[in-house]
């Protein structure tokens, strides 16, 4: 008897510090989201109810009214940004801009997560080459890498993102020090535990949190490691000629230029695609051409033969 009341004793004196921790947390002004009910551990029969306590807040900006004066969230302390570019690269040299980016890699501390060439194999190594990447470098070194992007070639399209995981972050690593405090108050509980049956649902509770804190973990670990690294994706694409439009604010007579240019380049691609069709397909031109020639001869036979029927004919 004296055991189950001081079991009963012991976990009220626990959930009402639980409480305490999670009022506190609750008014905190950092943007972090108090532990949910989800967190807390589940009654047992016999006795042993653990409170939960949302543990430390975050610590709020120093002066709230300059942070709502923030007009971009990159001036916001507290952000946490997942920064991410797609740049299109069109290159006449394809090794010499292959070469260049292994190097700006290297420079800016990154590494290739992934890299794949396309072309330049034996089979058709005369082919156009091209090739995607995507590389991780250091979020201090984004804009040094994106305005270097430009020395590879003639960059066609770039875009550029960047999502705030600030709240999620802080939210989650509020119910990781949540966890812990659950942790270290069961393993105490677990020391003063007597009977087979409370050591058990101790036991089944401690793998509940121990599992929390594994999920809590990586997931802070996940958001570490995107939002410490930028990720840029590189296409790169070899071509015999640079595009180079004329755009619309061009005078009249530049964007004829460019038009007749254009045309002349049509008309010199295509006689170029048709002479390569010819060498390919030489044998089967070469029948034909020995089909032609043999209907040809063979027609103009049947010609004279039906001239000399008419002419007996006639007289």
């Amino acid at each position: 008897m004296k055991q189950k009341l001081f079991a009963i004793s012991l976990a009220a004196i626990l959930l009402l510090a639980g409480c305490g921790g999670g009022a506190k947390a609750g008014n905190s002004n950092a943007p972090t989201a108090s532990a949910s009910g989800g967190d807390c551990l589940p009654e047992y029969d016999n006795g042993w109810n653990m409170g939960a306590s949302s543990g430390e807040a975050a610590p709020a900006p120093a002066n709230p009214e300059d942070s709502s004066q923030v007009g971009s969230v990159y001036q916001n302390t507290r952000a946490k940004l997942i920064r991410r570019a797609e740049v299109h690269i069109q290159t006449e040299q394809f090794n010499e801009s292959r070469a260049a980016l292994n190097k700006l890699v290297a420079d800016c501390g990154g590494y290739f997560e992934v890299a794949s060439d396309y072309g330049g194999s034996y089979r058709d190594a005369y082919a156009s080459r091209s090739g995607e990447y995507t590389v991780r470098v250091p979020a201090e070194k984004y804009s040094q890498f994106f305005n270097s992007a430009g020395d590879l070639g003639y960059i066609t399209n770039s875009t550029e993102s960047s999502e705030d995981v600030g709240e999620r972050y802080y939210d989650t690593e509020t119910r990781l020090k949540t966890q812990r405090t659950k942790q270290e108050r069961l393993l105490a509980l677990l020391e003063k535990a007597e009977t087979m049956e409370d050591i058990i649902s101790l036991e089944n509770a401690l793998s509940d949190v121990e599992y929390q804190i594994e999920q809590y973990s990586s997931e802070l670990n996940r958001y570490d490691a995107l939002v410490d690294f930028a990720t840029f994706q590189v296409y790169l694409k070899e071509v015999s000629r640079v595009n180079q439009e004329v755009g619309e604010t061009s005078s009249l007579g530049q964007r004829m230029a460019a038009g007749f240019q254009a045309s002349v380049r049509g008309l010199s691609q295509g006689f170029q695609s048709i002479l390569i069709w010819a060498s390919y397909n030489i044998f089967l031109l070469v029948v034909l051409a020995v089909v032609a020639a043999v209907a040809v001869i063979v027609g103009k036979r049947e010609l004279k033969k039906l001239r000399k029927q008419e002419k007996p004919e006639k007289e």
